[in-house]
């Protein structure tokens, strides 16, 4: 797109010139001012049938420019909704692996003190046995048991992510950082999301999608620009067309200076 605007207002741009040039030499000729030519006139005329097709061309151009604009902010308006279905996607994972990892780690008080309870019951029962007391100490077994059970009970409880060891006197060890860590590579999603999201839709994703946007939303404003220049040429040219000969080389210099400033324009566009 970016060639076929550069090409056209390139070409645009020679025809301008060629006219200025014709219009110039008809000036250094004569340069009393004559009322504008007649229809009849204009139709015989070279420089009068170049501004009408000069005119053309640029309406045509102008054209391709807003399809060109029009496709850029349409591609940034893309890449932002991407970026924001991404953004959406990753915060809702990761509030749901957050909120496992805390309830895991909340879990794992109330499991530790069944397990270092359970724990504390065998010892006891253990130095009943070596002291002969062998009552008492089917008494703590039984009670260990109980604590037992109701261990057993609370595991169910932890979701995607559990107690990494256990220590001495029944102690648990629930390793929340590398549990946090670990769940970017392998989180423990819903049905439908995506299980590598939070490693490929974090926030430097996000970023560079919004960047991309942005650049792109830049391109279609300088694309703007450089149509509202092809409307202005177009706008003296057409004055030029209407005005007094020998004295309407400015207008089409104008309209030929705007040309030039579109095509600028489109170069930098079409470079970036």
């Amino acid at each position: 797109m970016a060639v076929l605007v550069a090409c056209a207002l390139a070409l645009l741009l020679l025809g301008g010139l060629y006219l200025l040039r014709l219009e110039w030499a008809r000036f250094r000729a004569d340069r009393s001012p004559a009322p504008p030519p007649t229809p009849e006139e204009a139709a015989l005329d070279r420089w009068n049938a170049g501004v009408v097709i000069l005119v053309a061309g640029l309406s045509i151009t102008g054209a391709v420019l807003a399809f060109w604009a029009s496709s850029d902010f349409s591609a940034a308006s893309g890449l932002s909704q991407q970026a924001l279905g991404q953004v959406t996607e990753y915060q809702t994972v990761k509030a749901e692996q957050d909120s496992y990892l805390d309830f895991g780690a909340r879990l794992n008080e109330t499991y530790q003190e069944q397990t270092v309870a359970e724990s504390a019951l065998y010892s006891e029962a253990a130095q009943a046995w070596e002291s002969g007391n062998t009552t008492e100490a089917r008494a703590l077994e039984a009670q260990a048991r109980v604590e037992g059970a109701e261990e057993r009970a609370i595991i169910p409880g932890f979701v995607c992510y559990w107690p990494s060891s256990r220590g001495a006197n029944g102690s648990v060890f629930y390793d929340e950082a590398s549990l946090r860590a670990s769940e970017v590579e392998s989180p423990c999603v819903q049905p439908g999301q995506d299980p590598s999201s939070l490693r490929t839709l974090g926030p430097t994703q996000a970023n560079a999608l919004e960047d991309a946007a942005s650049r792109d939303r830049g391109h279609a404003e300088e694309i703007v620009l450089a149509g509202a220049f092809v409307i202005v040429a177009a706008f003296f040219l057409t004055i030029s067309y209407l005005g007094w000969r020998h004295r309407r080389m400015r207008w089409s210099g104008a309209g030929v200076l705007a040309i030039a400033v579109a095509l600028g324009i489109s170069l930098a566009v079409g470079l970036a």
